[in-house]
C-alpha cells in the first residue's frame, strides 16, 4: 500500500431542513375569515385535497359582479349586432371577462365559476383551499375564526423523500466545495450519503460563516426538519495519504480498529490501525507503513474465517 493523493474533507455542522424546490405554500389570494380546517400538522396530503375553508366578503362581491356581468352579456348577445351597437356589444363582453379573471385569481376554478346561476348559491363567498402539491403537513399557522390577509402562510406541504441539510463552513474552507461534491452526513445513529446541490455566495454578517446546500434521500422519513447533523463534504484540495476503502477497516470487540495484513508465511494478521479521517468511501489511516500489502476486498470473510481459528494477529 502506497500513499496517494485523496481529497480532504471538510466537517461542519448543519441543520435538516425541507427541500424547498419540492415543497410548496398555501395562501389566501383574498381577504377572509378561515372557517373549517381540514388538514393538520403530520398530515399525509394529495394534491388537489381541500386543506382549509374561507368566508371570504370580496368574494361575494365578486361572485355577484360576475352573475350581474354575464346576466347583461346574455341580453347584450340576445339582441344582436342589429341591435345594440359595436361599442356596446364589445363593453359587455369585456365587463363579463373581467369579473370573471377577477374570480379566478381569486382562486376558483373556471368549473365554479361557470356553475354560478343566476342568483348568489348559499355558499357565496366560501373559498376552498387546496394542497399544492403531494406531501406531508410541515406547518399549519393559524386558527379557525382567524382573519387572514394574502400572502399569509396557513399550510406548508413539502415532499418528505428529499431533504435538505444547511452546513455552515467558513469561507476559506466554502472555496475548496465543489457542487455535486460527495457528502456524509450524521445524525444521531443514522449516517447516509449526500450530495452538494449549492454554496451561497454571500456571508453571513453574523455567524461569518457560508451556507452550503446539501440534498440527501430521506425515503424512510427518519430524517425531520429541525434535526442537527454533522457532515463531511469531500474537498477539491487533495493531498497524499495511507487509504484504503471503508469496507477494508474493521473494528475489533474491544472498539479498536484493525485492517488485515499478509504475515511472511501468507497467513492474514489482523493489524491495529487508526483511522485519521473517512470520506468518499475512503479512510484514511495511521500504523500500517508504506508499502506494506492490505486486504481491501473481503475483510469481511476474512474476519469469519479468523473468528474459526485459523488467522492470526495482534488484534485482540
Amino acid at each position: 500500500m502506497e500513499a496517494r493523493p485523496v481529497p480532504a474533507v471538510i466537517r461542519a455542522p448543519g441543520e435538516v431542513v425541507p427541500n424547498r424546490y419540492r415543497s410548496g405554500v398555501v395562501t389566501p389570494p383574498i381577504p377572509g375569515i378561515v372557517v373549517r380546517r381540514l388538514a393538520s400538522v403530520g398530515e399525509r396530503v394529495r394534491k388537489g385535497q381541500p386543506l382549509a375553508v374561507l368566508n371570504s366578503v370580496d368574494l361575494a362581491a365578486a361572485q355577484a359582479d360576475y352573475q350581474i356581468a354575464e346576466q347583461e352579456w346574455r341580453r347584450v348577445r340576445q339582441l344582436g349586432k342589429e341591435i345594440v351597437s359595436d361599442k356596446r356589444f364589445n363593453e359587455t363582453d369585456i365587463q363579463r371577462r373581467q369579473a370573471m379573471s377577477r374570480l379566478l385569481g381569486f382562486g376558483m376554478s373556471p368549473r365554479d365559476v361557470a356553475a354560478l346561476g343566476d342568483s348568489l348559491p348559499a355558499d357565496a363567498g366560501r373559498l376552498t383551499l387546496v394542497a399544492p402539491q403531494d406531501g406531508t403537513v410541515y406547518s399549519d399557522d393559524f386558527v379557525v375564526g382567524e382573519r387572514v390577509e394574502p400572502g399569509k402562510v396557513l399550510f406548508t406541504v413539502a415532499d418528505g423523500t428529499s431533504i435538505w441539510i444547511d452546513a455552515r463552513v467558513n469561507a476559506a474552507d466554502a472555496k475548496k466545495i465543489a457542487k455535486g461534491a460527495a457528502a456524509t452526513i450524521h445524525v444521531g445513529d443514522d449516517s447516509r450519503p449526500a450530495v452538494v446541490g449549492a454554496t451561497t455566495p454571500a456571508m453571513d454578517e453574523v455567524t461569518r460563516t457560508v451556507s452550503i446546500r446539501l440534498e440527501a434521500d430521506n425515503a424512510d422519513g427518519r430524517l425531520r426538519p429541525g434535526m442537527f447533523a454533522d457532515v463531511e463534504i469531500t474537498s477539491t484540495d487533495s493531498a497524499p495519504a495511507l487509504a484504503v476503502p471503508l469496507d477494508s477497516v474493521l473494528r475489533g470487540p474491544d472498539g479498536d480498529w484493525f485492517v488485515y495484513t499478509p504475515d511472511a508465511e501468507g497467513a492474514f494478521v489482523a493489524k491495529e490501525i487508526t483511522v485519521l479521517r473517512s470520506g468518499g468511501g475512503l479512510a484514511v489511516i495511521d500504523g500500517i507503513p508504506p508499502g506494506r500489502a492490505v486486504v481491501t476486498s473481503g475483510a469481511f470473510f476474512v474476519q469469519s474465517e479468523g473468528a474459526k481459528g485459523s488467522l492470526g494477529g495482534d488484534h485482540h
